[in-house]
Formats: C-alpha cells, sequence, structure tokens
C-alpha cells in the first residue's frame, strides 16, 4: 500500500541518518532528504537499509512512484503517519466530542487515575504552575495566545504524568519515566512535545543532578528555549509535590506568580512551617531556572 511505502521511507529514514528518535508516527523528513533517499533507492543496486524485509522488493518501484509524486507538488518535508485513515475515521467515532479533541488529554489521564497516589493532584499542579509561562519575545497577541494553548497542553499533560514512576527506585526513576513518555501510546503528539514531556518528567525526578541515567534523546530536537521550558516545568512539579507531600490539600497552601524579573511564592500561614532550607533551595533553582529572581512572602 501507499502508505506502508511511505512509513518505510521514515524507517530508512531514522536508520540511515541516525535520527534521534525512533518514533515513526509524526517523523518529520525533509524534503531534500526525502528525494536523496528515494534515488538511492532506485539505483540497480538499491541502498535499502532500514526498509523493512517485507518492503525491499517492492520499494524500489514505490520509490518511483514517491519520487514522481514529490516533484509534482513539490513537497519541501514529509511528515509520516505512523498508522491509516481507519485509526482516525475509529478515533472519531468513538470518542465523545470533549473527549475527542485530544488523545492526549486522554491518554494522559488515564495514566494519572492509575498513577496518582491522592485525588485532584494534576489539577491543583496545572492551576499552580500557570505562572511559569513565558510568552516568546517580540510576538504579537495572536501568536502569544498560540503560543499559551500549546504550553496549556503540555502543562496539563506533565501535571497527569507526574506521579508515573513514584513507586520506582530513586536512582532509576528519572530514565525510567522519561522512557516511558518518549514512547508513549499516542499519535497526536510531535516529536517536539514527545521531548518536551519527557525532558519535564525526568527533571520531575532529577532535580538538577548530573549524576544519575538520562535518555540521550533528551538531548536533541528541541531548540535551547523549548529544553530550558521544559526543564522549569520539571523543577516546578519536583518542588510543588515535594513541598505538598504530593497531596492536593497540600498544594492549595501555596500560589505563585511571575511579573516578567521576579517568581513569588505565596505561602498560607497553615503552611508556614513546611518552608523549611531544602523548601527554599527547590524553589530558588525554580526561579533560576525561569531566569527569575526568587521571593517568599509568608
Amino acid at each position: 500500500g501507499v502508505g506502508g511505502s511511505f512509513r518505510a521511507l521514515g524507517l530508512a529514514y531514522i536508520e540511515q541518518t541516525g535520527y534521534p528518535l525512533p518514533v515513526l508516527h509524526g517523523l518529520r523528513i525533509p524534503g531534500r532528504s526525502a528525494t536523496s533517499l528515494l534515488k538511492a533507492f532506485c539505483r540497480s543496486t538499491p541502498d535499502l537499509s532500514g526498509v523493512p524485509l517485507g518492503r525491499q522488493k517492492t520499494m524500489p518501484m514505490a520509490a518511483h512512484i514517491m519520487r514522481t509524486l514529490l516533484d509534482r507538488i513539490n513537497a519541501d518535508r514529509i511528515i509520516v503517519s505512523g498508522t491509516s485513515i481507519r485509526d482516525g475515521l475509529i478515533a472519531d467515532r468513538e470518542l465523545a466530542d470533549l473527549e475527542g479533541a485530544d488523545f492526549l488529554h486522554v491518554v494522559s489521564s488515564e495514566i494519572s487515575r492509575a498513577s496518582h497516589r491522592f485525588a485532584d493532584v494534576p489539577d491543583a499542579l496545572s492551576a499552580l504552575l500557570q505562572p511559569m509561562f513565558s510568552p516568546p519575545a517580540g510576538a504579537d497577541a495572536g501568536k502569544v495566545a498560540i503560543a499559551r494553548g500549546k504550553f496549556e497542553r503540555l502543562l496539563e499533560a506533565a501535571c497527569n504524568l507526574s506521579d508515573l514512576c513514584w513507586n520506582e527506585h530513586e536512582d532509576v526513576r528519572g530514565d525510567l519515566a522519561a522512557r516511558r513518555v518518549l514512547g508513549l501510546p499516542v499519535n497526536c503528539v510531535t516529536h517536539k512535545e514527545r521531548i518536551w514531556l519527557a525532558t519535564a518528567i525526568y527533571h520531575r525526578y532529577v532535580g538538577r543532578k548530573t549524576n544519575k541515567p538520562r535518555p540521550p534523546e533528551l538531548g536533541f530536537i528541541l531548540n535551547r528555549r523549548r529544553r530550558a521550558e521544559a526543564t522549569t516545568i520539571g523543577l516546578g512539579l519536583r518542588f510543588a509535590l515535594t513541598f505538598s507531600g504530593g497531596t492536593a490539600d497540600g498544594l492549595k497552601g501555596i500560589r505563585l506568580t511571575n511579573d516578567g524579573e521576579t517568581l513569588t511564592l505565596h505561602v498560607s500561614k497553615a503552611c508556614v512551617r513546611l518552608v523549611d532550607n531544602h523548601a527554599r533551595r527547590r524553589f530558588n533553582q525554580l526561579a533560576q531556572s525561569a531566569d527569575l529572581a526568587a521571593e517568599i512572602t509568608m
């Protein structure tokens, strides 16, 4: 089938270029790279490394057809779908209207219900960390609104996934959790979003430590700004869950404000005794990660 040939192209691209994230769905192949691979498939002795064995016999002919198609439409990139149109139709019909908008919300909510030790924690975490959004420099109101929407979507998912590996050994929690996020069975996230979420969950468990195992994929694909943003959210989750003991009631006693220069932690009277040196250090790490000054009011 046509879809299978494009997926075979994606697998070959991952194999031959050393692409860091071996997840087929959402893979973006630059047009020039795709053309180069397809030309190699069409040679008298084609280089089919990475192409599944079951596709290798028909791949040269498929490559001729795909090259013609790409030349005709002048495509600057290919985005590979790991599924077929059938899956999209089933999802559209089986999910309720509200759920159908985002599979990431559905799957991360299911994981949250199975993994969180206490009820209502993800919503409380999301409300607490909303002020950590930093608009892109120089963006107009429309672009800021779009960026905020994307941030809030990923923040919600990160909060849902924040207790994913709480019952694993502390020396490997971060690595295990990040790898599970990288392999989440969802097809509604881009590779950049997958790396963002994995980075956030990794730092939720590891903090700023550099002596813990870490998936090498986290060092690729994201630009510096997005990687810093994900790290900051991870440190925010780490601070909040430690301070509150992982309970929603504990989170109700604190809130954050961000004026663009200073990150302020507002602590209620009921939680004042929880502000020890350990909590101060983790809050300072959070503010520093966001390039903000830290202030605590009680």
